[in-house]
């Protein structure tokens, strides 16, 4: 068996998360055609940039 090849400048995330935001995330991103690791890379840009603003108060 051959190991998942990673595309150049990414890297892998693994999380668990409950079964049920799990589907209907995957079923979101599918009804908007958007692959479901842009919908978390965007999600996570978002909340480092929050957090930090918020540490600058």
């Amino acid at each position: 068996m051959m190991a998942k090849k990673i595309p150049e400048g990414k890297a892998e995330l693994s999380v668990y998360i409950d079964k049920e935001i799990k589907l209907r995330f995957k079923v979101a991103c599918t009804q908007q055609d958007r692959p479901m690791g842009d919908v978390v890379n965007e999600l996570i840009e978002d909340w480092l940039k929050n957090s930090t603003q918020s540490q600058q108060k």
